[in-house]
């Protein structure tokens, strides 16, 4: 099973994390950001919209418009982010069969599977958009310790193993 953002919620952080690593007093332009961090501006602008009906983003229209955060990064949680592009995180759903449990009050895999969401949801709630722009920094800069279990260094590690 993979635990992966959608290319939504992959755009929409980006843009979070762009806005988060520039003064908060200054608009980012739309192209800036689809420049900066890769994403194309059509769906910048859907991820933008989201961000701003969940009261993360503001706007200013025109020539000197842009986008800036409503908060300081330090006080945005990643949770809030990913919520504001994709909705609650718990759905309320059985993790067997996708549905409503099949027993009449719980399932076998409810206590297991409501601990691990919620423990993910909490790292989620912990983490600020300031940590992830903070980190984008020093990996731009290559201070960053990557991780060992970083999937692209493993991939790299294979590449490296069969050649």
């Amino acid at each position: 099973m993979k635990i992966v953002t959608t290319r939504r919620s992959d755009y929409g952080m980006r843009a979070a994390v762009c806005l988060a690593s520039n003064d908060p007093e200054v608009l980012v332009t739309a192209a800036e950001i689809s420049r900066e961090m890769e994403i194309p501006q059509g769906f910048l602008h859907q991820v933008l919209q989201s961000l701003q009906r969940g009261g993360l983003v503001r706007s200013n229209a025109g020539r000197r418009g842009g986008y800036a955060l409503t908060r300081s990064p330090e006080d945005i949680s990643v949770l809030e982010v990913l919520e504001a592009l994709e909705g609650p995180l718990d759905l309320g759903e059985c993790a067997l069969r996708g549905g409503p449990c099949r027993w009449d009050d719980v399932c076998a895999l409810h206590e297991v599977w409501s601990a691990g969401r919620s423990a993910f949801c909490d790292r989620l709630a912990s983490s600020t958009l300031a940590d992830v722009a903070r980190v984008d920094e020093q990996l731009k800069e290559g201070s960053y310790p990557v991780p060992v279990d970083a999937h692209r260094l493993h991939r790299k590690r294979e590449a490296e193993a069969e050649a």
